[in-house]
Parts: structure tokens; C-alpha cells; sequence
């Protein structure tokens, strides 16, 4: 049993099994080289292959992609607005210290992402050049989380980005690291 699963009380028979994982996102965007170069330098996503309309990105040394990106003539970006459909897809780094490090990198790239402390995970959120979202985040350890009864207790409070960063421990961002999900 998963800790999440221990701490939560749940059943077996309620819930996924542990071993349940979330493929690839597919996304559609308007100019190919635009995106080849926002997922790499600011996520920093390696190429995993690459046509003429079409790449996949991952986590160098992976087996999977994690996101397909594919050049469809005639899609415009996102209205500031949103529309309805994707809200955002998440990126899973594997612990503080690398979200301190993307932090930093972001930051220092100019970006003003959005940020949040959900209680069990910590997390910036960012647009890609065609307004897609995307959340970056990293788990809380599970044996901190707070439940009330069955409930998980979450929040939107403010980040410490401060704290965050020197969780980097002053390291560079070299991309998304080894156990990103």
C-alpha cells in the first residue's frame, strides 16, 4: 500500500492502483519552432523525435515522451481568457530542491509565472507561446499531508519563493531532471 493510500484510508477496491500512470499530453500549436524552443530552453524538455509538423519531448534517459506538440496551420493561441478545453497540463518534478532550481531559472528568464502552495505540493504556473497552460510543481512529501476525515487538505496560498529557490541550494537548471513525471 502507497502511503498516499495509508494516510487516506481508502480501500483498495476505491482507488487506482499505484502503478497507474498518466501517458503523454497532446497539444496542437501554431508554429513549430516556436514551441521547439519554449519547451526546451524554459522547460528544458529534451527532443525525442522530430518530423516536419510534429515533436515529442521528454526527460533525458526516459523511456516516454511526455508531451507531442503538433504545428496545425490556422490554430491561434489561446485568448487571454481561455477558452473551454485544456486549463493546464502539470510536469511532476521529483523534488523541492529541483522546483527551486526552475525557479530560479524562470525568473531569471524574465518569466512572471504564477505561483502557489497547495498544503501538499508546491507549484509555478506558466503559458507556452500558444497560451497553453502549464502548472510545474513538486510533491509535498505525503507523511506531511493533512486530512480531514477522508478529505485531503488542500490550499492556494501564497508561494515563498524566497525559500524555494535556496532549496536549489544555488545550483543551475540543466533541464528537467531524471524522475520528472
Amino acid at each position: 500500500m502507497s502511503a498516499v493510500a495509508q494516510y487516506h484510508g481508502l480501500p483498495a477496491s476505491v482507488r487506482l492502483p499505484d502503478q497507474t500512470r498518466i501517458g503523454a499530453v497532446h497539444l496542437q500549436i501554431a508554429d513549430l519552432q516556436r514551441s521547439l524552443e519554449y519547451y526546451q530552453g524554459v522547460l528544458g524538455l529534451e527532443v525525442f523525435d522530430r518530423s516536419t509538423a510534429r515533436v515529442s519531448f521528454g526527460v533525458k534517459g526516459a523511456a516516454q515522451p511526455l508531451v507531442h506538440v503538433v504545428e496545425k496551420h490556422g490554430v491561434s493561441p489561446v485568448p487571454r481568457r481561455g477558452r473551454f478545453g485544456l486549463y493546464h497540463f502539470a510536469v511532476l518534478l521529483p523534488d523541492r530542491g529541483a522546483l527551486g532550481r526552475f525557479a530560479a531559472h524562470v525568473l531569471g528568464l524574465g518569466l512572471a509565472p504564477g505561483m502557489a502552495d497547495h498544503a501538499v505540493s508546491e507549484a509555478l504556473y506558466l503559458s507556452d507561446p500558444d497560451g497553453l497552460g502549464i502548472e510545474v510543481y513538486a510533491d509535498r512529501p505525503a507523511e506531511s499531508w493533512s486530512y480531514q476525515g477522508k478529505e485531503l487538505v488542500m490550499t492556494t496560498e501564497p508561494l515563498d519563493i524566497t525559500e524555494l529557490i535556496a532549496a536549489g541550494k544555488g545550483e543551475d537548471w540543466r533541464g528537467a531532471p531524471a524522475g520528472t513525471t
